[in-house]
């Protein structure tokens, strides 16, 4: 284990004083920890980046509001924490939104971050990662090995390839880079996967856009689902891909193969089923009353 170098290690809890008679206060605290340590962090701030890097300690720096609690609790003293919970309290919403924190964790630490109105930036985490906001965005850069990503009225955007993924908003937009196991709900939020690679998905919402673009793996299961919403869907021309995708009253354009929708009874809705071959993966659409749009990619 590394010495982090940083003064003040050891201290189990720090409640800081008013070192200004302005509107803000500075927070600087940090502790030895081990390498894949659990952090919690209940932070009202309007501004949160989380930073992996290669020390085994945690250290928040950056300004809260007048009169701000910031408590840190750890292990024993002098010992290397194997989990730790952090606490920012502010006087009220307002003063929330002025707070900017920046918390430095091990790389391949455990992060749980919960907040109310924030903009939360997290990159350099190869451990796991839980985020839930009200408001604010979520952007996640790097490769976490799990991770579970909540706004209300936020966006999520994931740049980098986890190996397990959770998204879900009630109306922001999810971005997407691929993933082996991908998961992502909105109620009126966009979902758009672009670049990558996956191995399976599964995207529902009721009235946003899903558009998937990302590519895909040996033997890959999709799954894209909406009510109102349009679903956009690009294939490569000649894949071996399995389709199938179904409209109750909704249209299905096909640009991808020669195949022909199926009108269904009293012209209402369409069916379209393209087979596949070994190891091309399958793609099931299904909306009740969406366009579907299949393109072809070179």
């Amino acid at each position: 284990m590394r010495r982090s170098g940083l003064a003040g290690f050891g201290l189990l809890a720090v409640m800081l004083p008013f070192a200004r008679a302005d509107a803000q206060q500075k927070v600087n605290v940090g502790h030895r920890t081990t390498s894949t340590v659990s952090v919690r962090l209940f932070a009202a701030a309007g501004d949160v980046k989380v930073i992996g890097w290669d020390r085994d300690s945690v250290e928040m720096t950056g300004v809260v509001p007048k009169g701000a609690r910031v408590e840190m609790g750890a292990g024993a003293p002098l010992t290397a924490s194997q989990g730790m919970k952090i606490f920012v309290e502010v006087p009220d919403d307002v003063a929330a939104r002025e707070g900017k924190l920046v918390l430095r964790v091990p790389r391949g630490a455990r992060v749980w971050l919960k907040t109310g109105s924030a903009d939360i930036d997290i990159t350099g985490v190869t451990g796991g990662i839980d985020v839930n906001i009200v408001g604010g965005s979520i952007a996640v850069h790097g490769n976490p090995r799990e991770l579970r990503a909540e706004s209300m009225d936020g966006s999520v955007t994931i740049d980098g390839v986890p190996e397990w993924l959770r998204a879900k908003t009630a109306t922001g937009d999810i971005m997407l880079r691929g993933g082996q196991d991908i998961g992502a709900s909105t109620i009126s939020g966009a979902i758009r996967t672009t670049g990558g690679e996956v191995e399976r998905a599964k995207l529902e919402t009721t009235t946003g856009t899903i558009s998937f673009t990302s590519a895909l793996a040996r033997n890959a299961s999709v799954e894209l689902e909406t009510h109102s919403g349009p679903i956009e869907v690009l294939l490569p021309y000649r894949s071996d891909v399995e389709l199938d995708a179904a409209t109750i009253t909704g249209a299905i354009e096909n640009y991808w193969t020669k195949a022909r929708p199926i009108p269904g009874r009293e012209n209402r809705g369409m069916t379209m089923s393209v087979p596949g071959g070994m190891g091309g993966g399958r793609v099931v659409i299904r909306s009740f009353k969406g366009t579907v749009l299949i393109r072809g990619a070179k």
